[in-house]
């Protein structure tokens, strides 16, 4: 009997098989390459620009991993479920892991180039000092603690400008910090001036850690 790649399961116009056998061996394919993409995204998150790497289709594969094999389970049992309702089930779980932009390096970057090029395109038209973000920045700041405390209150597009001009002045910001004074930065539209200054005097710190 014929075995199966992960590339061609994945394929749109792959036909699932009926017979319990060859089921099996898809089940097996598809859990060895889910476990590597596991194994590679969490060493990703010991990198500065991935620490995101962990969230998303990580995050939801380990919930499914959990479901299926308990708590203390990290990663996809390889033996097949005795149960064809549950084989059937959980190789849909795992191909959905797999099809996942961000259970890859490459996709997790794409996730996030997305947003800078489209906000980069947005904010230029109107504001000619804008200068552009990098997926980076856009992974940095998704992860940060000031996108968790502040987002609600005023928003991404406006903590993303406040970012982008802590960044036009980031070394007046860290000559600041170094001589222990209070971060101040000016800017003309008097509205976006009120938040930096309400942002930079409630949340300091979290706007420290992304200069580091």
């Amino acid at each position: 009997m014929k075995g199966y790649s992960t590339k061609q399961i994945l394929d749109p116009s792959f036909w699932m098989p009926d017979d319990r056998q060859e089921l099996e061996k898809i089940y097996r394919t598809l859990a060895k390459s889910a476990d590597q993409r596991l194994v590679r995204l969490k060493a990703y998150e010991h990198d500065p620009n991935f620490k995101t790497a962990t969230k998303w289709a990580y995050a939801r594969a380990m919930h499914d991993i959990e479901r299926w094999s308990g708590a203390e389970a990290t990663r996809f049992n390889t033996a097949p479920p005795t149960s064809d309702e549950k084989l059937i089930s959980k190789i849909q779980d795992i191909k959905h892991f797999l099809e996942a932009p961000s259970s890859t390096k490459k996709g997790i970057i794409d996730i996030y180039k997305k947003k800078a090029d489209s906000l980069n395109e947005t904010m230029s038209k109107d504001n000619p000092d804008w200068k552009p973000l990098k997926w980076q920045d856009m992974a940095g700041y998704f992860e940060s603690s000031l996108w968790k405390k502040t987002d609600s209150t005023y928003g991404s597009d406006v903590i993303l400008q406040i970012i982008n001009t802590v960044k036009s002045n980031k070394k007046k910001i860290k000559k600041d910090i170094e001589e222990n004074r209070d971060i101040v930065i000016k800017v003309e539209d008097e509205v976006l001036q009120t938040t930096i200054d309400k942002v930079l005097e409630e949340y300091s710190d979290e706007v420290k850690e992304l200069l580091q």
